[in-house]
């Protein structure tokens, strides 16, 4: 029996430190990929190589996929942008050793920090993976003293009032391009200083040793993780790799030497964030961090936009949604007529982005207004949408 007990007792060990070592592979494929092949940099240009290596990134490891150079398993850069690679300057130093870390490249161009995503119907129609994207939404927006502000817009409805090449983040499927074992990838801010503009989302991928998917708070972590890249932020632990001599690596003040809650981590794709307050950043040095790279303009303002239908029967019903989403915002929805036509009703304030069925009594002309308060921003800021019942 005792000999039994001992094997027993052996195997499970055994089951445990194999399913670890299985966590740990997938979690590092997912975001970092330090322990890929060197022989997967066979086929690229050396040039190409030492340029990469300039910008500071791991050069074990780099593949191609489409027109983007893959580094450390979850950050896409273009070709096009390592083709106007400028000569290397010396890392922009800030004092004492601190981990965490942003690009060259950051955000500069866009109308205080406004910054549209657009969300492709294969994320609007998965639940998981919807809820996610609205929870990393508001978790970056109701960051208090950075100015970063995510519009989600909505591909998926027939009409979302936007100009599409004002889009500045597409979200999507990567429709089986990534592995069976990689979460998602997405792009840093490029040299004409705009949110990396692509994340691409495995929706297939499972948890090691189950056939379960990634649950809410999985999701939302990775989803979290990989806007943190497309607004300029390195992996926080990218000294245990690198040293901190390189460009593209600059260091942000503020921030400790480790900081295992950072939700920019690498190697943490099974990572769940609601072990974490919600709305806030996983760590307190991810706030800091985003709120050094974008100082809060208490004074700016959210620029929003109203998704839905723009054509209606009479009587036809539908639902609409703001794209701002942030701790304590609320939303006050009118309908008014224009060119003629004569109505006006107030449909009432709500706290959640989406309203209720709204509909219009006949053909006409009308008007949808939605009134965006609360939050950090003081000033109150409407969005409209012009609406044709016919």
């Amino acid at each position: 029996m005792k000999r039994t007990s001992i094997l027993s007792s052996f195997s499970r060990i055994v089951c445990f430190l194999l399913l670890m070592l299985t966590i740990t592979i997938f979690s590092c494929k997912k975001s970092a990929e330090l322990d890929i092949a060197q022989d997967s940099t066979i086929n690229i240009d050396p040039s190409i190589i030492a340029k990469i290596k300039a910008l500071g990134f791991q050069t074990k490891g780099i593949t191609e996929f489409q027109e983007y150079y893959i580094v450390e398993g979850d950050i896409m850069i273009s070709k096009e942008s390592l083709s106007s690679t400028k000569s290397p300057e010396k890392l922009m130093g800030v004092g004492g050793r601190i981990s965490q870390a942003s690009t060259n490249n950051l955000i500069s161009s866009i109308s205080n920090h406004n910054i549209n995503i657009s969300v492709d119907a294969s994320i609007y129609g998965d639940i998981t993976w919807y809820n996610a994207l609205k929870k990393a939404v508001t978790v970056w927006n109701s960051t208090s003293n950075s100015n970063v502000k995510l519009n989600l817009i909505y591909t998926s409805l027939t009409d979302y009032s936007l100009d599409p090449t004002n889009i500045d983040i597409v979200i999507k499927d990567d429709n089986n391009q990534l592995g069976s074992d990689e979460v998602a990838r997405a792009k840093f801010p490029t040299d004409d200083n705009k949110p990396g503009n692509l994340i691409l989302i495995n929706r297939n991928v499972k948890i090691p040793f189950t056939d379960n998917y990634l649950n809410d708070g999985q999701a939302a972590w990775n989803v979290i993780h990989e806007i943190g890249h497309c607004l300029g932020l390195r992996h926080t632990n990218w000294q245990t790799n690198d040293p901190p001599t390189s460009i593209g690596e600059n260091l942000i003040a503020g921030t400790p030497t480790s900081d295992p809650n950072s939700v920019m981590n690498g190697s943490t794709g099974l990572s769940d964030y609601s072990a974490y307050t919600y709305p806030l950043l996983p760590s307190n040095y991810d706030a800091i961090a985003i709120s050094i790279l974008y100082p809060v303009n208490n004074g700016s303002l959210v620029v929003p936009y109203i998704s839905g239908n723009k054509y209606f029967s009479p009587y036809g019903e539908d639902y609409f949604k703001m794209s701002y989403l942030a701790q304590g915002v609320s939303y006050h929805w009118r309908a008014i007529g224009i060119n003629g036509t004569v109505y006006d009703e107030t449909i009432g304030t709500f706290t959640t982005e989406t309203t209720p069925g709204i509909g219009f009594p006949a053909s006409g002309n009308y008007q949808l207004q939605c009134t965006v308060s609360g939050g950090k921003y003081t000033t109150p800021v409407t969005a409209t949408k012009n609406i044709v019942v016919q």
